[in-house]
């Protein structure tokens, strides 16, 4: 039975892209929506970019795009963070898009010289992590200090295949600190609460579309949506035909494309 949307979630990568292209068709399928005067916002798991930089990609992929429409794993660990630790010293693995995040957030941030002060560890993709930066973080945490990670995928769409994601990392530091992070990205409560105070619709108007199980759709039944999967990209047909109910998407879609179609 098919469901009034009103507001729809996107995730990016594998998505409405891989890598720095958007799917083809992608564009002019997001203009149709729009016209349809039907709401959208995009949100990814890539906590590297800031949402500033996220803006600029979708516009070069000719997805245009305000910075209210856009919501990363990044921004929600940072409000995370700030609701259950505001007073505490915060010691952050990550590129610009989360510093930038936490620093919005207005939370104490350590340098590597103060770490033996850290209260909490927030990790987020790195591009620079290697065996100090991992020394460090699990002395802190060895010390008593909370641990948040971003997300836990473990690898990412890209124009050529996959690449590693933020995973590997935080699973490094759980696996050598026997300490299990708070994952506050997809597909956490708090990623399908923010998404859908962006959209402004109640759960029952709003559908989410994703390429992935256990982070798009598991988010998106959380939190009351209609769960849409796409096959361009990291979920294949025969995945999805054997998923768990918990996992089942309400509907499954070549690509994005094909929502028009079903909406008619």
């Amino acid at each position: 039975m098919k469901r009034e949307i009103e507001g729809i979630v996107f995730d990016i990568d594998g998505c409405v892209a891989r890598g720095k292209k958007a799917i083809p068709g992608v564009p002019d399928t997001l203009d149709e929506l729009r016209r349809r005067g039907i709401r959208f916002t995009f949100l990814t798991n890539d906590n590297q970019y800031t949402i500033a930089t996220w803006v600029e990609r979708l516009a070069a992929m000719g997805i245009p795009a305000s910075a209210n429409e856009v919501l990363t794993s990044a921004v929600i660990a940072a409000s995370v963070t700030r609701e259950l630790y505001a007073e505490r010293k915060i010691l952050a693995f990550g590129n610009t898009g989360l510093i930038e995040a936490l620093q919005n957030q207005e939370l104490t941030l350590l340098g590597a010289e103060q770490a033996n002060q850290a209260e909490v560890v927030v990790v987020g993709k790195d591009p620079t992590f290697d065996q100090n930066k991992l020394n460090l973080a699990c002395q802190a945490i060895w010390n008593g200090a909370e641990f948040i990670a971003t997300n836990y995928d473990p690898k990412v769409p890209t124009a050529n295949g996959f690449a590693p994601a933020t995973g590997p990392m935080v699973k490094a530091i759980a696996y050598a600190t026997s300490k299990e992070p708070l994952v506050t990205g997809k597909p956490s409560h708090w990623s399908g609460e923010m998404a859908m105070k962006i959209l402004g619709v109640p759960p029952e108007r709003g559908a989410v579309a994703g390429d992935r199980l256990p982070q798009d759709i598991a988010m998106g039944k959380q939190a009351g949506l209609f769960t849409i999967l796409v096959l361009t990209g990291g979920t294949s047909a025969e995945e999805a035909a054997t998923a768990p109910l918990e996992l089942t998407p309400d509907l499954i879609l070549p690509d994005i494309n094909h929502l028009i179609d079903w909406m008619n």
